[in-house]
């Protein structure tokens, strides 16, 4: 009686352990971010994708700017300029500020400095805002990985495109434009990090100021002061008083000017 048992249970482990490995190796919906498309694209001066890293937007930008190796960085919005490399991405706020500036000090030299612009959006601070989680802890990973749904998606992806489910990412011309994707050439984002669509984050009407949104922003200036890196803070519009009257508050607390000023690019 046991060993039938143990047989079923040996048949039972196998199949679970097919299952994450094939959903591992096609990854169907982009779950576990993977450089080699990106240093592909940047290397060949093509565009990136959106479809390969809209689900790993910290991870990609983190690896951006480690590939890029520039000193000036900008937050908040789709511009970047000569020399910068932009680290914001759809729905970022205060939150994911402050995990980059995490990373910035992972990555950055003890006494190498950084110039930082910060637009912060009055969007940012609005109750209504929804904030985008990037869970990729264990636990989500494998609920992901044991999903009959991540599986079925395996199994369509296998039957529409071999390349891109073993591969993960094809080459291909689009407007004239060279992209780096996984089957969807646009939107797609630029070497400095800015993006080829709208870039715009949902605005649901003002239900009043999320207090609680200005903590990880105070912790992220508190990072770039304790580096003395150089930060300026801008913003494209007033907002409520609160807004105004906060921002301005705590960016000098940590010895940094913000102001309200439209951004040119």
């Amino acid at each position: 009686m046991r060993r039938p048992l143990l047989l079923v249970g040996a048949v039972v482990v196998i199949l679970v352990a097919a299952v994450v490995g094939l959903n591992r190796a096609v990854d169907p919906k982009g779950e576990f971010y993977s450089g080699e498309p990106v240093e592909t694209a940047l290397s060949s001066r093509c565009l990136i994708g959106d479809d390969l890293v809209a689900r790993t937007y910290p991870e990609f930008k983190h690896d951006l700017f480690r590939r890029r190796k520039v000193a000036r960085v900008i937050f908040g919005t789709n511009g970047a300029g000569a020399g910068r490399v932009n680290l914001s991405f759809p729905g970022f706020g205060p939150e994911h500020l402050l995990d980059a500036m995490r990373n910035l000090e992972e990555e950055t030299a003890e006494r190498e400095h950084l110039g930082i612009r910060i637009v912060t959006r009055v969007s940012w601070f609005n109750t209504a805002t929804p904030v985008p989680r990037f869970d990729n802890s264990l636990g989500s990973r494998l609920k992901y990985l044991l999903s009959p749904r991540t599986l079925k998606s395996s199994l369509d992806l296998i039957r529409k495109s071999r390349t891109l489910a073993f591969t993960g990412w094809q080459k291909e011309s689009a407007g004239g434009a060279c992209v780096v994707d996984r089957g969807s050439p646009s939107p797609a984002w630029r070497a400095d990090g800015t993006f080829t669509g709208s870039g715009s984050d949902p605005k649901p009407p003002w239900h009043g100021f999320a207090w609680h949104r200005l903590t990880p922003l105070d912790s992220a200036l508190a990072i770039a002061q304790q580096h003395r890196w150089n930060v300026i803070g801008r913003s494209v519009s007033s907002g409520p008083a609160p807004y105004t009257h906060e921002l301005k508050a705590l960016f000098a607390k940590h010895g940094y000017a913000w102001r309200v000023r439209r951004m040119t690019r």
